[in-house]
């Protein structure tokens, strides 16, 4: 009642969703208001529409269970199922993503097969993309509605699906209806997170509010089926202040009291308010009304209370001492109270309390003693009740554990917190896990170094989800040095191992150079797995830094190692690491040989994510040597996979580089741009600290001829202090936009300061420093240096010599860079030679965009040199790359050929 314009406009969004348009609907205010009570009469509404209908419940603990909600959800389908195997098929691909948030999946279906092992942040996007697919599958034959109650005691990761979620619906049948209290919002940061977030996406949250006056009188007609006096309404009105549950409660009150009717039954004409004496509080309203129960009542409650929100009659049992018939009588009676009413969560936990208020009163009412002996009690009636569940019921268990004081067995309180941390670590729920372990950890005397050790490396892995980079490193030093302690060399060379990978994915290479050194020196001459995962992850850290030979010879030692052990995976994984190190020198063919061998000897056994970085290599290997068919065929693969494991640069490598590809076949600026903002709006595709969104939109805005913005992110783009293989790309970037900008003096003195970033003749170079290169080259040409930019032409033949064609990244063809330079240094025939090849190159991938910037260059080169014919050649160039730059919408490329063509007059 009172709540029919809510209950409209929640009506209209249900509509919507059955015509394919879901939405997300959030509901607040304070406790008592109906916010669940409005959830559900809408879900009956839905129900009506042939929506399928399941509620998921948040719950107030110390260490919240990661997804809990959702977990309920899930358990809840599964019981409204036709069959076990009707609902086996449904989960499809994504059976086992589902046991990591619902873990009695796996007792139920005990083939499911094992979650992909994929790096902590990829983990948690495939675990999530996995449910948004399997709701979109339920979808697709029958509609969705889903209520997440009690939002404000949601765990990070709960908080994060549901945005995951929130950002897919709008496609699907399916509306999500989340309820929360006012005033959690400022102790819940994730929460706060949340709501911006949905905000930010469209989602208005609802503030229902209190019911107004004749809202009031309705209900208390709908109790007491009679109209009620002016009198007992403006008293409850008052008191309640509209709140449906006060309402109740305070009518129920004064009825169980007696001073509502007279012994006709009819309602007292001369009720006073001064007579009634209703208490100013409602929890004292709800202990009045418990007073009706004895002591043996009110504790076996009590103990239900402990247990939590919901329970089942089972456990209640076990933690009592009543006579099961004797219990059976209190339950009954509280029902006929309202105290406790029948439970949606199914036959595990018939029962829950009808408010949590009613809860909270009730454990108000025993001792802290009393109270902490029923947690143990609890814990241990978990652990006895459910031997086959225990590790779905860790977080459950630990948290009643939790609670215990001086009942506390903080041995097995370590224990059930250790099982909460991993069971949170598989379902990608770091933030929980993080806090596990933690709390693990801070029982130092149940503690022996082994177990110490084991927690810090787990908690360095849920760190690593959360990019918390210098506690996981502090972490793996200190299991490293625990285990050295204890002289155990497997786990020694782990620790070396992981704590390598740790500084190499902080961008710290020295120190993962310095430990995989120290880790191969205490090794000595050991010839095992891990002494070649960590040579390995040694020639992973040399190559990042940019030092190509010792990368080498630690990768071939790996390769030594693995070859003695006749070990295919481990060799794979070997030849995967020195294919991404050969294509990070541009050594191209070294890097497709290592590539497609590696994903020969890995074959079907190599991991999703093993997988997506041997294609993602050779697809960058086959771009940069224009072996264009092949390249895209790879990215038929990469592209999904990436999209399912999570790994953002992938996926957005995938797409970026198809909407370049299709830009250089029909250049449209808008199309492109609209692709590339997609990217830009979703997760960072970071790779080698760039971040390629901001990268494409730096081209995008340079061809549209907004360079003062283009300026302006190289700028941000060089304040990086991060560096890698890829240093020398933001640098040429900045330097070529500076050139375009006519800003002469500061591009030489930039280039003075970052000259040292460029390649070395006859050494191996990193691709950074080769895109500087044809970055700085092309720049020194456009402000007149054309002295030092043929300096350079040596350097570029090598360049060419490695057989590159495409330099991806910037967009430039090698063979253009070195006509450029053959022209600066006066080397007329090659440089002809070069754009020729250039040309023919850039017909045959195609890319008009390049063909039109080969034009304005020869023109300028046939300008310079001005011989017989030059110019008439020029202007013909000119006009073609005219037409061109004007069909593309460049006009400040445009003002430069016209520049160009002044020249030729």
């Amino acid at each position: 009642m009172g709540r029919e314009s809510e209950g409209g406009a929640i009506r209209a969004v249900i509509d919507r969703a059955s015509t394919g348009h879901g939405s997300v609907v959030m509901l607040w205010d304070g406790p008592g208001v109906g916010k669940s009570r409005l959830a559900m009469e809408m879900a009956e509404y839905a129900l009506h529409l042939g929506f399928r209908c399941s509620v998921g419940r948040c719950y107030e603990r110390d260490e919240p269970v990661p997804y809990v909600p959702f977990a309920e959800i899930i358990e809840s389908n599964l019981a409204q199922a036709a069959s076990q195997d009707d609902y086996r098929r449904r989960m499809g691909d994504n059976a086992a993503e589902l046991a990591q948030i619902a873990p009695s999946l796996r007792r139920i279906f005990p083939d499911l097969p094992k979650p992909l092992e994929l790096p902590p942040a990829q983990q948690r996007r495939y675990l999530f993309q996995s449910v948004s697919e399997t709701l979109a599958r339920s979808a697709q034959t029958l509609s969705q509605l889903y209520i997440l109650e009690d939002l404000h005691w949601a765990d990070e990761s709960t908080l994060a699906l549901l945005i995951h979620l929130a950002n897919r619906v709008g496609q699907l049948p399916v509306v999500i209806i989340g309820t929360y209290r006012d005033g959690y919002s400022d102790t819940n940061p994730a929460l706060v997170r949340t709501l911006e977030e949905l905000i930010r996406i469209g989602v208005r949250p609802h503030k229902l509010g209190g019911l107004s006056k004749n809202a009031v009188a309705q209900m208390l007609q709908g109790l007491s089926e009679r109209e009620a006096p002016e009198s007992l309404v403006s008293l409850i009105f008052e008191e309640s202040q509209g709140y449906p549950f006060f309402v109740e409660e305070v009518y129920r009150h004064l009825t169980e009291e007696g001073k509502v009717f007279d012994a006709a039954g009819q309602f007292r004409t001369d009720l006073k308010i001064d007579e009634i004496e209703v208490p100013e509080n409602v929890r004292l309203i709800i202990g009045r009304r418990l007073q009706r129960l004895d002591e043996n009542e009110k504790r076996a409650l009590a103990a239900a209370a402990v247990i939590g929100r919901s329970f089942s009659f089972r456990l209640l049992t076990a933690v009592n001492q009543m006579d099961v018939d004797e219990l059976f009588g209190v339950i009954e009676k509280a029902q006929g109270m309202g105290i406790v009413v029948p439970s949606s969560e199914g036959p595990k936990r018939p029962f829950t309390f009808s408010h949590e208020l009613v809860r909270q009163t009730l454990l108000a009412g025993i001792s802290a003693p009393r109270r902490e002996r029923l947690h143990a009690a609890v814990a241990d009636a978990i652990e006895r009740l459910n031997p086959d569940a225990v590790k779905e019921r860790a977080g459950e268990i630990s948290d009643h554990l939790l609670k215990p004081g001086s009942f506390a067995d903080e041995q097995k309180l370590v224990r059930w917190l250790t099982l909460a941390g991993r069971s949170a670590l598989e379902a990608a729920a770091f933030r929980e896990a993080r806090r596990n372990f933690q709390s693990a950890l801070s029982h130092q005397g149940a503690l022996d170094p082994r177990q110490r050790a084991e927690l810090l490396a787990s908690l360095a892995t849920a760190e690593r989800g959360l990019d918390l980079w210098d506690t996981v490193v502090a972490n793996l030093r200190e299991a490293l040095e625990i285990y050295i302690g204890l002289d155990d060399r497997e786990m020694i060379a782990r620790s070396f191992t992981d704590l390598t990978d740790a500084f190499n994915w902080a961008g710290r290479f020295q120190e993962a150079i310095e430990t995989a050194q120290r880790g191969l020196a205490y090794l000595q001459a050991d010839v095992s797995a891990e002494r070649a995962r960590l040579a390995a992850a040694l020639g992973r850290a040399y190559g990042a830094a940019g030092d190509y030979k010792p990368a080498q010879e630690a990768l071939q030692e790996a390769l030594n190692i693995a070859s003695q052990l006749s070990d295919a995976n481990l060799m794979a994984d070997v030849l995967s690491t020195r294919s991404a190190t050969n294509y990070a020198f541009l050594r191209l063919r070294e890097a497709a040989a290592d590539g497609f061998r590696s994903e020969q000897l890995a074959g079907s056994e190599a991991s999703p994510w093993q997988r997506n970085l041997q294609l993602r290599i050779l697809y960058l290997t086959l771009l940069f040597l224009e072996r264009v068919e092949e390249a895209l065929r790879i990215a038929d693969e990469l592209e999904p996979l990436a999209r399912k494991i999570g790994d953002s640069y992938s996926f957005a490598l995938c797409i970026s580089t198809r909407a370049w590809t299709e830009f250089g076949k029909a250049p449209d600026l808008t199309k492109l741009e609209t692709t590339l903002r997609q990217l830009k709006s979703g997760q960072k595709a970071l790779y080698m600290f760039l971040d390629f969104s901001e990268i494409d939109q730096t081209f995008v805005d340079f061809f549209r001829g907004d360079w003062a913005a283009a300026l302006s992110q190289a700028h941000a783009d060089c304040r990086a202090e991060l560096r890698s293989s890829t240093e020398g790309f933001e640098e040429g970037t900045l330097f070529r936009l500076m050139a375009y900008a006519g800003d002469h003096d500061g591009a030489v003195e930039f280039l003075h300061q970052k000259r040292m970033l460029l390649p070395i003749t006859g050494q191996p170079n990193t691709r950074g420093s080769w895109w500087m290169l044809a970055a700085v080259i092309e720049g020194l040409v456009m402000i007149g240096e054309q002295s030092q930019a043929a300096q350079f032409y040596p350097l570029v033949r090598e360049l060419v010599g490695t057989e590159t064609v495409v330099l991806w990244s910037i967009r430039r063809f090698t063979q253009t860079i070195a006509g450029l330079a053959a022209a600066a240094a006066h080397q007329w025939e090659a440089a002809e030679d070069h754009f020729r090849t250039a040309m023919q190159q850039a017909e045959a991938f195609p890319d008009h965009l390049e063909q039109t910037e080969i034009r304005r260059f020869h023109a300028m080169m046939l300008i310079d040199r001005a011989a017989k014919g030059d110019h008439e050649k020029a202007q013909t160039l000119l006009n073609e790359a005219l037409q061109s730059y004007e069909s593309i919408g460049m006009p400040r490329h445009l003002e430069m050929t016209q520049a160009l063509l002044a020249r030729c007059r």
